[in-house]
C-alpha cells in the first residue's frame, strides 16, 4: 500500500499535492481557513493532511502514565489538553480519530517503590493505573479507542527488539540490548534526536532515560550515547524469558513496539506527550521505530504539551507544591478545570496560580454557565405568539456578530486549536446577547436567541465542557424533566409573588417580609433561584444546584451575624465611650500614647521607650515630659468629655435605677 510521505519540513510539493482537499466541517463557512498544526518536528504551524485524508481518518498515539504514584496537575494538563485537540478533530473538523495510548506498567521506578514497600510491582502499577483512570473520568477525559499495558505486551517487545537487532541498529551485551547510536546515524536516511538535536550528547538527559535503577558507570556499552532496549534483571526485579536471557523491556522500545502492533501502518498521523518526553524518550522511540521499518519517517505531527509551574515555580514535592489531580478536584469542579485548560495554549508555558489563572477559569465557567441559565428564564418568559417577531436593528446587530464571530472562531480553531481565542470570542457572544436581552422582553426574537444559544453549546460540547444536548443547568440527570414537571407550579407562584409586591404600598408591609422569605428561605430548599427584577419587570426564576443555593444562603446568614455583631460591638464602644469620666478618659482609650499621669487624669509623659542597645537598667524607660501647649490641648478635651459624662449621667437618672444599674452592667 502506498503511505503517506509528508516530511516534517513540508516541501512545496506536497503542499500543491494536497491544497485541493477540503476538509468537513460542522458549519457552512465560505473559505475556511484549514487547519494547520504546530509540529515539534519543524517548530513551525504546518497544514494537516493525515495520511487517509481521503478516509478522514487520524491515527494517534499518545504517551501514557507510568504508574508508580499520585497522578498530579501536570498530567491534568496534558490529557486534558489533548483531549480538547481530540475533539475538535473529531467533533468539529470531522475527522475518525482512532487514539491508543499506553501505561507504563514496567519501569525502574514502580519496581524501586515495590521493592522498598515490599509490594508485588504489578500491585503498585494496577492501584495507580486504577486511580489514574478514575482521574481522567472524573475530568471528563475520554478513554482512546485502545489502551495497551507494557506487561501485556512483552512478547511483541521481544519480537520488535530483535528486527532491529536483525537490521544491524541493535547489539547484546551482557545479557542486556542496546540501541546502536552510531550505526544509526550513520545511514543516509537516518539522522538521531531530530525532535531536540541539541541534547544528542546530553548525558545527564540520558542517564534519566535508562531508569533510577540503571548504574550509568557499570553497563557494557559501545558508546556512552546508546540505550538500552532490553535490560537484563537484577534479584528481585520481575523477569521474561528472552533470547538475550532473562530480563525486562527498556522504557522507550515499549511505544514504538505497542504502537506498531495497533497501527499496521506508517507514518502515524500524530504522536503527543508532555514536553518533558520530548528527549531522549521521544527521539529513541523515532530511532528505535525507523530503525525497525528501515525508514525515514514514522510519525508526520508530533505535539507536545508545554510545562506547567505552580505559582511561578517548577513542580516538585521538595517545594511542597505537588498538586495531584485528586487535591484539586477536591477544590475545583471539573468544569473549571477544564476551562483553566481552554484559557492557556495547549504548547505554551502554563503557570498555575490560585490568585490568578484559577479565578479567570471559575469566573469564565460561571459566566457561561449563567449565561445558559439566564437564557432558559427569558425563554420561559417569552414566546413567539405574543412577541413582535419583524426584525429591528438590534436583532440584525446580533445576527451579524454571531456569524462574524463563527467565521473567527474557525479561524482560531485552525491555527493550531487556539483555544483561548474562541472562548474570547464566544464570551464576546454572551456579551452581545446579554446586551440584546435588555430590551423590552415583547421585541426578544426567540428563533435568533436559539440560534446563538445552539452555536455557543455546541463549541462548548466540543471542547468537552457539556455533553448534554439541551441547555445545561447542572450536573444532575433529570434536569429537563424535573423543570418540565415543576416549571407550571414555580411560574404561578412567582407571578403570585410579583402580585403581592406590586400591592405592598397598599398594604401592609408584612407582605414583603413573606416575599422574601419565600425567596430566601423556602425556595433554595427546593433548588430554585427567585430574581427580582425592576418594578413593573416580572421577577425570573432558576433551577439551580440546591447545595449551591443552601451554601450562598448560609453565607448571607454569616454575614448577617457578622454585621450585627460588628453594630452590636460599636454600640457597646460607645456606651463605653460616654460612660467614662474625664478623670478616666486618657487611662483607658490611651493607654499606649501617654505613660504618666497626674492627679486629675491628665497625660503628663509621652509613650514608654525601649532602652538603648547595651544600656543597664530596666527594658522601657519613661516617656518624655509633654509641652505645657499638648497638656492645655489635652485639658479641653478631658473637659469635652466630662460634659459627654455629665449628659449621660442626667439620661440615666431620667431613666430609673434599673435601667441605670443595666447600663452600668454593659459598660463594664
Amino acid at each position: 500500500m502506498e503511505t503517506h510521505t509528508h516530511t516534517h519540513n513540508a516541501t512545496n510539493a506536497n503542499q500543491a499535492q494536497n491544497s485541493s482537499r477540503i476538509n468537513q466541517f460542522l458549519y457552512d463557512i465560505d473559505a475556511p481557513a484549514r487547519l494547520h498544526v504546530l509540529n515539534s518536528f519543524s517548530k513551525t504551524k504546518e497544514l494537516f493532511v493525515p495520511n487517509h485524508s481521503d478516509q478522514n481518518v487520524v491515527t494517534w498515539y499518545m504517551c501514557g502514565p507510568t504508574v508508580y504514584d499520585d497522578s498530579h496537575i501536570g498530567h491534568a494538563r496534558t490529557y486534558v489538553s489533548s483531549d480538547i485537540i481530540k475533539r475538535i478533530l473529531r467533533d468539529y473538523f470531522g475527522y475518525d480519530v482512532k487514539m491508543c495510548m499506553n501505561i507504563t506498567d514496567i519501569d525502574d521506578k514502580i519496581i524501586r517503590k515495590a521493592i522498598e514497600s515490599g509490594q508485588r510491582f504489578d500491585e503498585i502499577s494496577r492501584k495507580y493505573e486504577t486511580d489514574f483512570l478514575q482521574d481522567m473520568k472524573d475530568l471528563n477525559v475520554e478513554l482512546p479507542d485502545v489502551i495497551t499495558r507494557v506487561s501485556e505486551f512483552v512478547p511483541e517487545i521481544i519480537t520488535f527488539t530483535e528486527k532491529i537487532i536483525a537490521n544491524g541498529f541493535a547489539y547484546e551485551s551482557n545479557g542486556s540490548v542496546y540501541f546502536d547510536v552510531a550505526k544509526f546515524n550513520d545511514g543516509e536516511k537516518h539522522k538521531y534526536a531530530k525532535l531536540e538535536p541539541t541534547s544528542a550528547t546530553d548525558t545527564e538527559k540520558l542517564k534519566e532515560g535508562e531508569g533510577v535503577l540503571t548504574d550509568a558507570e557499570t553497563t557494557e556499552k559501545k558508546n556512552q550515547f546508546d540505550f538500552a532496549l532490553w535490560k537484563k534483571s537484577k534479584p528481585g526485579e520481575p523477569v521474561w524469558d528472552s533470547p538475550w536471557g532473562q530480563g525486562r523491556p527498556g522504557w522507550h522500545i515499549e511505544c514504538s513496539a505497542m504502537a506498531a502492533e495497533f497501527f499496521k501502518e506508517f507514518p502515524i498521523d500524530i504522536h503527543s506527550g508532555g514536553i518533558d518526553l520530548r528527549f531522549p524518550h521521544h527521539d529513541n522511540e523515532i530511532a528505535q521505530s525507523e530503525a525497525y521499518y528501515d525508514c525515514d519517517n514514522w510519525i508526520n505531527y508530533f505535539i507536545h504539551t508545554g510545562h506547567l509551574h505552580i505559582e511561578g515555580k517548577k513542580m516538585s514535592k521538595s517545594l511542597k507544591n505537588f498538586i495531584t489531580i485528586r487535591y484539586i478536584l477536591d477544590q475545583y469542579s471539573a468544569r473549571q478545570i477544564r476551562f483553566l485548560f481552554l484559557l492557556h495554549n495547549w504548547d505554551s508555558l502554563m503557570n498555575y496560580s490560585t490568585l490568578k489563572s484559577m479565578p479567570e477559569a471559575i469566573e469564565k465557567e460561571r459566566k457561561f454557565s449563567e449565561f445558559f441559565k439566564n437564557l432558559k428564564a427569558i425563554m420561559r418568559q417569552c414566546d413567539i405568539q405574543t412577541t413582535e417577531q419583524k426584525w429591528n436593528a438590534k436583532d440584525y446587530e446580533l445576527d451579524t456578530l454571531l456569524t462574524q464571530k463563527q467565521v473567527l472562531v474557525h479561524e482560531r480553531l485552525a491555527d493550531s486549536f487556539d483555544t483561548p481565542a474562541a472562548v474570547n470570542h464566544l464570551s464576546d457572544i454572551i456579551s452581545a446577547t446579554n446586551t440584546y436581552l435588555q430590551q423590552d422582553k415583547k421585541l426578544i426574537k426567540l428563533p435568533l436567541l436559539r440560534k446563538v444559544s445552539k452555536y455557543v453549546l455546541r463549541i462548548l460540547k466540543v471542547f468537552g465542557v457539556y455533553d448534554d444536548d439541551v441547555f445545561p443547568a447542572q450536573v444532575e440527570g433529570q434536569t429537563q424533566n424535573k423543570e418540565k414537571m415543576i416549571a407550571p407550579y414555580v411560574n404561578a407562584l412567582s407571578k403570585f409573588r410579583d402580585l403581592i409586591k406590586e400591592n405592598a404600598d397598599k398594604g401592609p408591609k408584612d407582605l414583603m417580609v413573606l416575599c422574601d422569605q419565600l425567596r430566601d428561605d423556602v425556595l433554595p430548599h427546593l433548588g430554585i433561584r427567585l430574581e427580582d427584577r425592576a418594578k413593573g419587570v416580572e421577577a425570573i426564576w432558576k433551577y439551580e444546584d440546591k447545595d449551591v443555593l443552601l451554601k450562598e444562603k448560609e453565607a448571607k446568614i454569616k454575614e448577617k451575624e457578622k454585621k450585627e455583631e460588628e453594630k452590636k460591638q460599636r454600640k457597646e464602644l460607645e456606651l463605653r465611650k460616654k460612660s467614662t469620666p474625664g478623670s478616666e478618659w486618657f487611662k483607658v482609650f490611651f493607654a499606649d500614647k501617654y505613660s504618666q499621669f497626674d492627679a486629675e487624669g491628665l497625660p503628663t509623659h509621652g509613650p514608654l521607650k525601649q532602652k538603648a542597645p547595651g544600656a543597664d537598667g530596666p527594658e522601657q524607660v519613661q516617656g518624655e515630659l509633654l509641652s505645657e501647649s499638648i497638656r492645655n490641648k489635652l485639658k479641653k478635651e478631658q473637659n469635652k468629655q466630662d460634659q459627654v459624662y455629665q449628659k449621660y449621667l442626667k439620661e440615666l437618672e431620667s431613666q430609673g435605677p434599673s435601667k441605670q444599674e443595666h447600663e452600668e452592667e454593659k459598660a463594664q
